[in-house]
């Protein structure tokens, strides 16, 4: 099992609203996930924190099962994708919980433009703010 951060951008899409009204969202997959890994998705600005932890439910989907076209803000970089993913919502943090500069201070390295794995110190970090 695989644990990814992905980011996501608040001014392409509002997954807090998403989140909101569904329990799952199919996401642009632009890496190898795999059924059962993590993604922790981290939220750009104003946010700068990681706020939502996800299961991959389901992978390679050649378009969109779920609509959630009402929380599109613009999908220039997203629209007719071809492969994606779907999430399962599996936890929401707080914004003060996991924000940017707790990330830096255990080990993240560069800013998240797109996938990658989380180190296992980040994710002793992930699972301790579940906890709280």
């Amino acid at each position: 099992m695989g644990v990814w951060i992905i980011p996501c951008n608040s001014n392409f899409y509002d997954i807090e609203g998403a989140f909101e009204r569904f329990d799952r969202l199919d996401w642009k997959q632009s890496r190898k996930l795999e059924v059962g890994d993590v993604v922790y998705i981290y939220v750009g600005r104003p946010t700068k924190a990681i706020m939502y932890k996800c299961r991959v439910n389901k992978t390679n989907l050649p378009e969109l099962e779920i609509d959630d076209s009402a929380f599109v803000i613009n999908d220039s970089a997203y629209a007719n994708y071809g492969n994606y993913m779907e999430l399962e919502l599996l936890h929401k943090f707080r914004p003060d919980q996991l924000p940017l500069e707790t990330l830096f201070d255990h080990g993240l390295q560069g800013n998240i433009q797109g996938p990658r794995h989380a180190s296992a110190e980040l994710q002793n970090l992930f699972r301790a703010a579940e906890c709280v």
